[in-house]
């Protein structure tokens, strides 16, 4: 072959290839909380469990597919345990969490944590706590709608947090736990991962009658107190009362309100504790909340009363811990409480706060 057929010959081959490398997916991956927390589960089970979501963050073309994953489990950079997904099990997991859609309610706390996705798929792992995981990697493929694959890799490393706070139960007496932690199937949000619902009941670990009204639930209207000491960082005392167990407000409840996506909290107090911890307790009472943005409060004091506002369905308290004062959007932290004899609030469990 001469010189300048050769010359002919190779560009035309680097321009044939080129359409193909440039039709390539463009995307990276996000993991959801941005850091995972491990916990040890409830009981004698010596496992611990983990969470986390890996959003599919895409540039231009969002019509992008899951095709295929791996994912490695690691212990002091030693694999532990390896996992391959198929299409067909990543379509089980596969979910759009973090977009606004048509549909989105008027007042998701999506509206207020929003990413550019085109889905997002969540991975649960449960395993004993020898295996000391401290890593998870992740390598995700997928195809936009011509069939054009990618693949991206992202490790998460994985940790145990240490509360600095003493915290207290933010009621006092009998109660039960209803929701709980996100490891245990619990709430399923990334920003109420490790919340719980708390349901005050009476002497006798029951409520005052079966009657379908907030008054008959014998947590109604115990008083609510700062589960530590600190400066409140929000507060809001003008969401309306549900009016019947049961029922979710829908999006007219919502509209007449100010700031919907908050009022989704209903009347709710946020304290900053330092070191970055912020409790956070929601559904009181309307009218029931006195403290001001800006205000000290001690441990134990009143700020409220336990009500069904917001996004409840009955009178609860609703509790979480997380690292800063942005609802919904700041990391949750796994707690502890002090004044209970039970080492861990897990669903269906009963209490006494003293």
């Amino acid at each position: 072959m001469s010189r300048a057929l050769l010359l002919l010959v190779v560009p035309a081959c680097l321009f044939a290839v080129q359409p193909t490398w440039a039709s390539q997916p463009d995307f990276h991956l996000q993991v959801v909380p941005a850091i995972v927390y491990k916990v040890d589960d409830p009981g004698n089970t010596r496992t611990s469990s983990f969470v986390f979501d890996i959003a599919v963050i895409c540039s231009t073309d969002c019509t992008l597919s899951p095709i295929s994953a791996s994912v490695e489990l690691s212990n002091a950079g030693s694999p532990v345990e390896r996992q391959d997904w198929t299409t067909e099990m990543l379509a089980k997991i596969k979910s759009i969490r973090y977009r606004i859609e048509p549909n989105t309610p008027l007042a998701s706390p999506t509206r207020a944590f929003t990413l550019p996705e085109a889905f997002d798929v969540r991975f649960y792992f449960r395993h004993p706590q020898a295996l000391a995981i401290d890593s998870v990697a992740v390598r995700l493929t997928v195809a936009d709608a011509k069939g054009h694959r990618a693949e991206q890799t992202l490790k998460v490393p994985i940790q145990y947090y240490q509360q600095k706070t003493t915290l207290i139960v933010p009621f006092r007496g009998h109660g039960i736990v209803g929701q709980d932690w996100i490891t245990n199937g619990g709430h399923g949000g990334f920003w109420n991962a490790f919340a719980i619902d708390l349901d005050g009941l009476d002497q006798n670990d029951g409520e005052i009658s079966a009657a379908n009204e907030n008054a008959a639930d014998a947590g109604w209207g115990r008083e609510i107190l700062a589960p530590a000491a600190g400066t409140v960082v929000y507060a809001r005392n003008d969401v309306p009362t549900n009016p019947h167990p049961g029922e979710e407000p829908g999006d007219n409840w919502y509209r007449a309100l100010h700031d919907p996506v908050m009022a989704y909290a209903g009347n709710c107090v946020i304290v900053d504790h330092g070191n970055s911890e912020y409790s956070v307790m929601m559904h009181m009472q309307p009218g029931s909340v006195t403290l001001k943005v800006g205000n000290r409060v001690t441990t134990g004091q009143v700020i409220g009363r336990l009500g069904n506002s917001g996004d409840a369905t009955g009178p609860h308290l609703h509790y979480q811990l997380q690292s800063g004062p942005r609802l919904f959007r700041d990391e949750p932290l796994p707690f502890r409480f002090q004044n209970v004899d039970v080492p861990q609030l897990s669903r269906g469990t009963y209490f006494v706060a003293k």
